[in-house]
C-alpha cells in the first residue's frame, strides 16, 4: 500500500469522499477541469493508504441550491473504478427512493463487476426534502421512507444470489425479475446509514454488514447501545456489525488558525451549528487533537472511519491526516 494510512499493521480502516460537487467544492469550476482534480484525489486516496473511497448519493447542491456540477454517484463511482486499483468504492448511502430497486441491484452489482469486486454498497432512507421536490419524488413520511429500505435491502440481496427474484412487498416489485450480472464478492458490503433508534437501527440489526453515523461521541456510544439491543432482539451477533463514523476533517497548525477558520466559514454544513459543537463532534484541529478525537471513538468501538475534508478540492488535510494523524491512533 502506499506511504501514509497503510504502513504497518492496524485493523482500524480510513476511507475519503472523492469532490463531486454537492458541497459547492467546485463551483466555479469548469465540469472538465472538476472531473479531472476528482481523478487526481481518487488516485492519491489510494496511493496515500486509504482503505475505501466514497461518494455522496445527490444531485443538488447544499448549503444553497447551486446551478453547479454534482457528478452522479453510480456514474462517479464506474469512471473512478477505472483509474484506481485496490481502493474500495462506495456511497454513503445510497437513498432507497431515488431509483428503482430492481435498477438499483443492477446498477450496483454492475460497479462492482467493473471494479473487479470493490463495491461497498451503502443505502439509507433518504431526507433532503428539497432534492426529491426538485426531481419529482414522492416524500412520505419517516416511517414510510424506513419501511422501503427495508424491503430494498432485502429484494437487493436476493436478486444478487438468486437466479430469479418474485418479491410482492408494499413498496417492492418483481416478476421474476433476473440480476445478471451478479456482484462479484459474494455479498457486497452493505452500509446502512442513519441512526434512528425505534426503526433505522432495527433495520441495520437485521440487514447491516456496518452501520454509519454522523454524530458526537456520546450519541455514537448511546447508539451502539441500543444497535445491541436490536441484535438481542432477533438474535444476531452485536460483533458481526462494524460500525463506523462520517465526520468532517480538515487539519490545522495551531488552535488560532481553527478559531480564525471558524469564524471565517462557520460550523457544520450550513454554518448554523455552533463553533465549540462542531468542533467536539468534528476531526477539526491540530493533529495531536484530531488523533485524541479518533482514539475516543475507536476505544468506543468504531471500526472504519469515512472524512470529509472540508478544505477540497485541496489535498492538504487528506494527506496530512494519512501521514500525521493515522499514526499516533492506536487500534
Amino acid at each position: 500500500m502506499g506511504e501514509g494510512v497503510g504502513e504497518g499493521l492496524r485493523t482500524i480502516k480510513y476511507g475519503a469522499f472523492v469532490p463531486q460537487g454537492w458541497k459547492l467544492e467546485y463551483s466555479g469550476v469548469a465540469a472538465a477541469d472538476a472531473w479531472e482534480r476528482s481523478k487526481e484525489i481518487a488516485r492519491l486516496t489510494e496511493a496515500l493508504g486509504y482503505d475505501h473511497l466514497w461518494v455522496y448519493d445527490h444531485v443538488e447542491t447544499v448549503p444553497r441550491r447551486e446551478a453547479t456540477h454534482t457528478f452522479e454517484a453510480f456514474t462517479l463511482l464506474a469512471a473512478v473504478a477505472q483509474h484506481t486499483t485496490t481502493i474500495g468504492l462506495g456511497q454513503l448511502v445510497t437513498c432507497a427512493a431515488y431509483r428503482n430497486v430492481g435498477l438499483l441491484a443492477k446498477t450496483a452489482a454492475c460497479v462492482d463487476v467493473l471494479s473487479g469486486g470493490r463495491l461497498i454498497f451503502g443505502l439509507g432512507a433518504g431526507w433532503y426534502e428539497r432534492e426529491y421536490a426538485a426531481y419529482g419524488y414522492e416524500f412520505p413520511s419517516p416511517g414510510t421512507r424506513i419501511a422501503l429500505l427495508d424491503e430494498a435491502l432485502d429484494a437487493i440481496r436476493r436478486l444478487w444470489s438468486d437466479e430469479t427474484v418474485t418479491y410482492d412487498g408494499r413498496f417492492v416489485h418483481l416478476d421474476g425479475a433476473y440480476c445478471d450480472p451478479k456482484p462479484l464478492q459474494d455479498p457486497p458490503q452493505i452500509w446502512v446509514g442513519g441512526g434512528g433508534e425505534r426503526k433505522t437501527l432495527r433495520v441495520a440489526a437485521k440487514h447491516a454488514s456496518h452501520t454509519n453515523w454522523q454524530t458526537g461521541l456520546d450519541a455514537f456510544i448511546h447508539k451502539s447501545k441500543v444497535l445491541a439491543e436490536h441484535c438481542d432482539a432477533i438474535g444476531r451477533d452485536f460483533a458481526s456489525i462494524t460500525r463506523t463514523h462520517g465526520p468532517d476533517c480538515r487539519l490545522f497548525d495551531t488552535e488560532a488558525d481553527l478559531r480564525r477558520w471558524l469564524e471565517a466559514v462557520g460550523g457544520g454544513l450550513r454554518g448554523d451549528v455552533p463553533h465549540d459543537e462542531y468542533v467536539a463532534n468534528h476531526f477539526v484541529g491540530t493533529v495531536e487533537q484530531v488523533a485524541e478525537k479518533v482514539q475516543g471513538y475507536v476505544d468506543a468501538g468504531c471500526g472504519e472511519f469515512v472524512l470529509w475534508f472540508r478544505d477540497y478540492p485541496s489535498s492538504e488535510s487528506l494527506e496530512r491526516f494519512a501521514r500525521e494523524v493515522v499514526p499516533l491512533v492506536g487500534n
